[in-house]
């Protein structure tokens, strides 16, 4: 079996894609698969500095300049840039001798062997993924549901970590199909573009993956119980300033990582001030909705204050806390059961938790 693993980024995350490949390298069997980094927006020195990075690693990577690729990209919201579309345009960077295609996000860091996850069984689908549900646990799953044209039990994928059945991609023009939902509904693209554009264009057609393969802060935010195959920093970088505590090892990893680049000055040291809004960060995604709920029902005028609504509905974006560590367990252990085929697939996934049918839709 051909297999290509491909990273995709701009000059800004440049360090920590090469890093991501590193971190894929060092638990990839030898000739199991082919690295890729699809590149835009980075100047040559950039260039020189990954070819210097993967080539001091023993590492073959195959670098891909995609400026003419990013320049058909109209980017639908000023938070993401070019380089966030570029896994929209694959089919015209990789043909059909390849049987998979496995993409990570550039802010990935692998954890665990990859060869289970490039064994996945597929089960005649052409793609396979972890589920996003930092969506059920908040109920914004329902408001994503309607702008994306979703049936109303549909999952949500989180396209960081994809495994393609690549001639099927290519046969379906699937792809294709994303970039189309993304030109003719923008407005509903407005969260993350090139992920809403995917569920839609892979409704009903993609795998649930083990979500140890993609844990993101939903869950490692709350120190959960499930030891993670892949870490997903979806919000909050391990380079950033205001990185909280529990992502310091990490840190420590891309520092040691980069030590001798041009990049050894990308885990920037943190200040008191840095860590004290790290803290309040946290403090507010674990107890959010709890504060929320306590000033609705003793201190309206505060949400008022605010310019928070006193009373939410499915119409508007919901807070992102989800409401407590129970039901971000529950969910993450349901998800493992179902990508085990240990249960059927859950629609909706948001029925496993404790609320769902008791006439307290999640989330409000």
């Amino acid at each position: 079996m051909k297999i290509a693993i491909t990273t995709g980024t701009d000059a800004g995350y440049l360090p920590a894609a090469c890093c991501q490949l590193k971190s894929v390298f060092d638990n990839l069997q030898p000739g199991a698969a082919e690295l890729f980094l699809v590149c835009c927006d980075v100047p040559r020195s950039g260039y020189d500095a990954a070819e210097a990075f993967f080539a001091a690693r023993g590492m073959q990577v195959s670098i891909i300049n995609a400026d003419a690729i990013a320049d058909r990209i109209k980017p639908v919201a000023s938070r993401w840039p070019r380089a966030a579309y570029l896994r929209l345009y694959f089919d015209d960077l990789f043909d059909r001798s390849y049987d998979r295609l496995v993409y990570f996000d550039a802010d990935t860091r692998l954890r665990s062997p990859v060869k289970p996850l490039l064994d996945t069984d597929l089960r005649g689908r052409p793609a396979a993924a972890a589920h996003d549900f930092i969506y059920y646990v908040t109920g914004n799953i329902r408001r994503r549901r309607r702008e994306l044209k979703l049936a109303d039990t549909a999952p949500y994928l989180q396209s960081g970590v994809m495994l393609f059945d690549w001639p099927a991609m290519l046969d379906q023009g699937l792809l294709a199909r994303a970039r189309d939902f993304l030109r003719d509904f923008p407005d509903a693209c407005h969260e993350a573009p090139d992920q809403d554009a995917l569920n839609h264009a892979l409704e009903d057609r993609w795998t649930p993956l083990d979500p140890r393969w993609n844990l993101h802060e939903t869950y490692l935010n709350f120190g959960g119980k499930l030891v993670p195959y892949l870490e997903h920093y979806t919000s909050t970088k391990p380079w950033s300033r205001k990185r909280p505590e529990r992502w310091q090892s990490a840190a420590a990893w891309y520092a040691e990582q980069l030590k001798d680049t041009i990049w050894s000055n990308f885990i920037p040291a943190q200040t008191a001030k840095d860590r004290l809004k790290a803290r309040t960060d946290f403090a507010k995604f674990r107890y959010g909705f709890k504060l929320r709920n306590a000033l609705s029902r003793y201190a309206p005028f505060v949400l008022d204050l605010m310019k928070m609504p006193r009373e939410r509905t499915d119409f508007e974006e919901l807070p992102w806390s989800p409401r407590s560590r129970r039901d971000v367990e529950d969910m993450a252990g349901a998800l493992v059961d179902e990508a085990a085929g240990r249960r059927p697939h859950i629609r909706p996934p948001e029925s496993v938790l404790h609320d769902y049918g008791r006439g307290r839709p999640i989330g409000l």
